[in-house]
């Protein structure tokens, strides 16, 4: 596989505060890439700065071969890289239909592929199809998240960045986000998530983890999934099933969401497995 991002020497910060401390790190076309770590520890700014909400103060941000640090979050989503934000940020006021087709404002004149895009998302997330007139305001916290997720697909994005997709949510419906994510890696755009969910490892190819805006550990997600040492050096957490998320403050309870229904999938089935059979049956929930 090519590499379709690729950082070097970032460096970002807030006012005089740095942040990010001159992190490298490339991210491989058609693969799902996770940012792991605590709260503060810069996964947020980086794919604000990828996503051009943040201005690097060094290094660059090369995509597809090209310079892209410094442009501004419109050119870069008409580029193909899109960010699906911390914290949902749906427009409570409009339909869910309405949101998605503001997702795909700035690629408006693509109608043949906006069309497909808008059955995938559906087809990913068949709830959205049952309340598309409702208000985007009233839906469950879970709800919320698919929508989104679904909003971020309807710019047609060839890298999608998704912050926090399980902050909030139930572990089976968290479990559920992650397996429409390898569905949407599987039909081929590439997914960089931050999470510190380390049950997004099941389904990451490759694994960051970050500390004090440095990455302090690079592999695939398996790697670390399967090494108990490296997640309690780095993650502080034990069993991933007794305890998912890896040292978040308690959310407040989540709301009821209507999950699509599907298939369980074995939490040790490999991801490339998941990955293929996801392709052949091209179903919701597969993952």
């Amino acid at each position: 596989m090519s590499v379709l991002l690729e950082i070097r020497g970032l460096e970002v910060g807030y006012g005089a505060i740095p942040v990010l401390q001159g992190i490298d790190f490339d991210v491989e076309e058609g693969k799902t890439t996770v940012l792991l770590g605590l709260n503060g520890a810069g996964k947020t700014t980086t794919v604000g700065a990828i996503s051009g909400l943040l201005k690097p103060w060094g290094g660059t941000i090369s995509f597809e071969g090209e310079r892209i640090d410094g442009l501004e979050p419109p050119a870069l989503v008409d580029r193909g890289v899109t960010l699906v934000p911390e914290g949902r940020r749906v427009f409570p006021a409009l339909s869910v239909a309405q949101n998605l087709r503001l997702g795909s404002w700035t690629k408006r004149k693509r109608g043949a592929e906006l069309k497909d895009a808008e059955e995938k998302v559906y087809d990913y997330f068949p709830i959205l199809l049952e309340r598309r007139t409702q208000m985007a305001g009233t839906l469950s916290g879970g709800q919320q998240q698919m929508l989104a997720v679904g909003r971020g697909l309807m710019s047609l994005p060839k890298l999608i960045l998704i912050d926090e997709a399980s902050l909030g949510l139930s572990p089976a419906l968290a479990k559920t986000v992650f397996n429409i994510v390898d569905r949407i890696n599987a039909d081929g755009t590439t997914v960089i998530i931050v999470e510190q969910n380390v049950g997004v490892l099941k389904h990451a190819d490759n694994a960051l983890v970050m500390e004090k805006g440095e990455i302090v550990y690079r592999g695939s997600g398996e790697e670390l999934r399967s090494g108990d040492e490296l997640r309690r050096t780095y993650l502080g957490g034990g069993d991933e099933e007794a305890a998912p998320a890896v040292a978040r403050p308690t959310p407040a309870p989540a709301q009821a969401a209507a999950q699509a229904s599907a298939p369980a999938t074995s939490d040790d089935e490999p991801r490339s497995r998941r990955r293929s059979r996801a392709r052949r049956a091209g179903k919701p929930g597969t993952g």
